[in-house]
C-alpha cells in the first residue's frame, strides 16, 4: 500500500487518510504538501560553494585556533547543506525519508555548534570561550541524541531546540562583542535574525508563495543560506580586517 501511495503522489500532497501514522511530524509535513520544483536546490548549490570558500578561508587563516575554528565551521556548514540537499533531492520511500530527516536534524545541530565554535576559537579565549564551546556542544549532543533514539519528538520540539541552541551563545555575547569590531558584530546579528526568523516561518509554515514551485520551506532554505553567508562574512572580517 505504501509503495502505491508513493508512486501515485510522487510530487503531490498525499491525503491525510493515506499517510501512515507512525512517522514523525517532519515526514508528515513533507508528505501532506506538494513537492515544490525548487525543493532542496538552494542547499545543493550552497554545499559545494561553502566547501570551496571554506577551504580557501581556512588556508588563509593563521595556523592554530583560527584555522581549526574556520575548518570546523566549514565542515559543519557543508554537512548541513549536503544532508539537506540529499533529503530534498526527491520524494524518497517513506521509511527512508524518516531516517534522512533524523540525519538532517542532527546535521543542523552540528552546524549550530560548529558556527559557535568558530567564534569561540577565532575571536575569544579564556573562560568565555570555554563556556561557549562546552554549552553548544552539550546542547548539540542532547539534540542529536533525541534524533537517534527510537521515538518521535513532539511537533515543534525540534524547532524549539534549534532556536534554544542557537541562542546559547548569548550567555557570552558581551565578551564576544568586546573582542570584535562593529562590522563583524553586525554580520553576527544578521545571522541570528536570519536563523530565528526563518525557524519561526518554518514552524508557522509561512509564507505559502507558490507551493508547487517555491514554498515556505524554500524561504527557510534561503534564509539559512543567507545566515551562513553572514557568518562567513563575520569570520573573514575578524580574521583579516
Amino acid at each position: 500500500v505504501t509503495s502505491l501511495i508513493e508512486s501515485k503522489y510522487e510530487n503531490e500532497a498525499i491525503p491525510d487518510e493515506l499517510i501512515p501514522e507512525d512517522f514523525s511530524p517532519s515526514v508528515y509535513r513533507v508528505l501532506s504538501n506538494p513537492r515544490p520544483k525548487w525543493r532542496g536546490r538552494l542547499h545543493r548549490i550552497a554545499g559545494p560553494l561553502t566547501l570551496i570558500a571554506g577551504v580557501f578561508l581556512a588556508l588563509s587563516a593563521p595556523a592554530g585556533r583560527e584555522r581549526i575554528g574556520t575548518a570546523i565551521f566549514t565542515a559543519g556548514a557543508f554537512a548541513m547543506f549536503a544532508t539537506s540537499g540529499l533529503v530534498h533531492l526527491r520524494r524518497w520511500k517513506i521509511s527512508l525519508l524518516e531516517i534522512l530527516f533524523r540525519l538532517d536534524h542532527a546535521a543542523i545541530f552540528l552546524m549550530i555548534a560548529s558556527g559557535a565554535s568558530s567564534l569561540a576559537l577565532i575571536a575569544m579565549d579564556g573562560t568565555p570561550a570555554k563556556v561557549m564551546l562546552w554549552s553548544v556542544w552539550a546542547g548539540a549532543g542532547i539534540g542529536i541524541l533525541l534524533r537517534v533514539l527510537p521515538f518521535h519528538p513532539p511537533k515543534g520540539l525540534m524547532n524549539t531546540l534549534f532556536i534554544t541552541l542557537g541562542c546559547l551563545p548569548l550567555v557570552v555575547a558581551p565578551s564576544l562583542f568586546r573582542a570584535i569590531d562593529i562590522f563583524p558584530a553586525l554580520f553576527i546579528v544578521l545571522e541570528g535574525i536570519f536563523y530565528v526568523g526563518g525557524a519561526l516561518m518554518l514552524g508557522a509554515q509561512w509564507p505559502k508563495l507558490k507551493p508547487k514551485v517555491f514554498g515556505y520551506h524554500e524561504v527557510w532554505h534561503s534564509l539559512v543560506v543567507l545566515a551562513v553567508a553572514a557568518h562567513f562574512g563575520a569570520v573573514v572580517l575578524i580574521l583579516h580586517y
